[in-house]
């Protein structure tokens, strides 16, 4: 698998907060093939590479967090000047991560790694391949595009956040008053050879489809659950024809 040069503010790391982490590392090295170790804070690698961590959390609400990498220290300073809050910041083996909450209550985190080598796994099967926010104001959709010095660029009610021209995360814009107040909530896509027997294997091993596979502008996206009831996508993409590739690069050219 190619490893893709990260860049900072763009999508790095992610962890899936959970009660039930054996449970869930079963779960998805059947629906993505993962090889996920047994340590106090497991790491799933997809041949070889790492990909994200699963964490027990005996509270709250089982949930994948989307961890930014985040280029210096000033970063996590202007979370707060921009509204936004530091929840807890702990040095692993991965390096600095940092949770946060932008102003709307959402969380996300920020990562500095270890090690001057910036690497990650993207943009084919079994691993993260797009990111969303779904967002509850325009003003939130402002917070992360200033903290990260995005390109953002708007179709409709549709932002796309885009590194040197190419497009790696979405940001939907909540019009209706009522549905905004249930809004403010990053997702992950993640790849899959076929979305239609990832949809089956959803099922077969305790997760549940709660829509797709639907044709999109990205290919065929299921909408899922894993037993535990957190949510994340399914995205069909076929494998990657270049190894010489960064995480900027788009998906829809891969």
């Amino acid at each position: 698998m190619p490893a893709f040069e990260a860049l900072p503010g763009m999508p790095y790391w992610q962890d899936l907060i959970t009660a039930e982490p054996q449970q869930a590392a079963y779960f998805y090295s059947k629906v993505l093939g993962w090889e996920v170790s047994q340590d106090a804070y497991r790491v799933a690698r997809k041949d070889g590479l790492p990909v994200a961590g699963v964490v027990r959390a005996e509270q709250g609400v089982p949930a994948w967090v989307v961890y930014f990498l985040a280029g210096e220290e000033e970063t996590v300073r202007r979370v707060e000047e921009l509204g936004g809050a530091v929840v807890s910041s702990a040095d692993v083996a991965l390096g600095r991560m940092t949770v946060c909450q932008d102003p709307h209550g959402s969380i996300f985190g920020l990562i500095e790694p270890a090690g001057e080598d910036q690497f990650v796994a993207a943009g084919e099967p079994g691993v993260p391949v797009w990111y969303e926010y779904v967002a509850p104001s325009a003003a939130a959709i402002d917070f992360y595009g200033e903290l990260f010095d995005w390109e953002l660029r708007r179709e409709g009610g549709y932002v796309l956040a885009e590194r040197e021209g190419a497009p790696f995360a979405g940001l939907l814009l909540v019009s209706d008053p009522e549905l905004a107040e249930s809004a403010g909530f990053w997702s992950i896509y993640f790849g899959a050879e076929d979305a239609l027997r990832g949809a089956h294997a959803v099922g077969e091993f305790g997760g549940e489809v709660v829509a797709g596979p639907e044709t999109t502008v990205f290919g065929e996206i299921v909408v899922a659950q894993d037993p535990a009831g957190a949510g994340f996508f399914l995205c069909e993409v076929e494998q990657p024809r270049s190894e010489d590739a960064r995480e900027s690069d788009s998906i829809l050219e891969l």
